[in-house]
């Protein structure tokens, strides 16, 4: 375990930039207090990235809510266009 990807994403997401810029500068001062708190034979290099997955979790969400993606969902949903006979 040499590298730990931190993700972060900060309350409502503003200066969201800046927040993982200032934490990537402080990552000397934050892997001693990792070493300090967890006993492992390396400190892990960290490596600080914007989490996007509540934006994945949203558009998601949002694909799921749109009328025709919940009628396809539905129990009831069925293709009534499907012929039955066959040839």
């Amino acid at each position: 375990m040499r590298n730990a990807t931190v993700f972060v994403m900060p309350l409502n997401g503003a200066n969201a930039t800046e927040i993982v810029a200032g934490l990537k500068r402080s990552t000397p001062f934050l892997k001693r207090l990792v070493a300090r708190e967890v006993a492992l034979r390396y400190t892990p290099e960290l490596i600080f990235e914007l989490d996007i997955s509540f934006d994945r979790a949203d558009r998601i969400a949002a694909l799921l809510a749109r009328p025709d993606v919940k009628r396809d969902l539905c129990l009831g949903g069925a293709r009534t266009d499907i012929r039955d006979d066959v040839g």
